[in-house]
């Protein structure tokens, strides 16, 4: 691990994962607890934003609530930091978005994301269209209403062999390892943008030896860094778009 990288991100202690047990998400007693992981995910991600960085693709990065409020349903089942678009492809899209709708990309969390979550029993790491973010999504959609450009998609998810795709809250997970053209088809089928998220993450169980070692920040940097091609694939930009014009 680099040496730069010690002080920047803790590793997660078995001791975080317990804060997510249901008896705890509702107990304010457990806010101080909960404010060292948010900044322990707000340290990586302020790391993430330096690594990513490029000429084509710049980020914003938020850590999530750690205390019970209206926006977590005063419970806090989990914490996250995420990764959105970056402040001059935001304007970009405000200028065809309009004044009223522009609105909507204020809100840091209407995007693609990326995101590493921390739970009970572990760690998702995940890029997910938020459902607010239907320019993202209908963009996508017509996308990949193309045959050429479901095959091209679907050889992005096949090099992702840990992960799977999945629409909203449906049950059925589609492996990205075998995801084909046909099964993309019909899986877009039931994705309604604007009303349904999409989801393609991985689940890392909390006992992996990764998370508790000193190349976890490494690790995880490298994961995004993997997502990265179909962060780009997903989101709307000038030279990625299906929908405007």
């Amino acid at each position: 691990m680099n040496e730069e990288n010690t002080h920047l991100a803790p590793t997660i202690s078995p001791r975080d994962f317990d804060l997510y047990q249901e008896k705890f998400q509702r107990n304010e007693e457990y806010n101080d607890a909960r404010l060292v992981v948010r900044r322990k995910l707000d340290s990586i991600g302020k790391h993430l934003l330096t690594q990513l960085k490029s000429k084509t693709c710049n980020f914003n990065s938020r850590a999530s609530l750690h205390h019970p409020y209206t926006f977590n349903g005063y419970r806090v089942s989990s914490q996250f930091v995420y990764l959105s678009r970056g402040d001059k492809e935001r304007k970009e899209l405000k200028r065809i978005l309009g004044v009223d709708l522009g609105k909507d990309l204020d809100q840091n969390f209407a995007h693609v994301l990326l995101v590493l979550e921390i739970y009970e029993h572990g760690l998702e790491v995940a890029i997910r269209i938020h459902k607010g973010a239907w320019w993202d999504g209908e963009n996508l959609k017509r996308r990949l209403a193309v045959e050429s450009e479901r095959k091209a998609f679907s050889e992005l998810l096949q090099a992702l062999p840990e992960y799977g795709l999945r629409i909203d809250d449906h049950r059925k997970i589609h492996a990205c390892e075998t995801m084909t053209p046909q099964e993309l088809a019909e899986c877009f089928q039931y994705y309604t943008p604007g009303n349904d998220w999409l989801h393609i993450s991985r689940d890392l169980d909390r006992d992996d030896p990764i998370i508790d070692s000193e190349d976890f920040l490494d690790w995880t940097t490298s994961e995004f860094k993997r997502l990265l091609p179909v962060y780009q694939y997903l989101c709307w930009s000038s030279k990625n778009n299906h929908l405007f014009g």
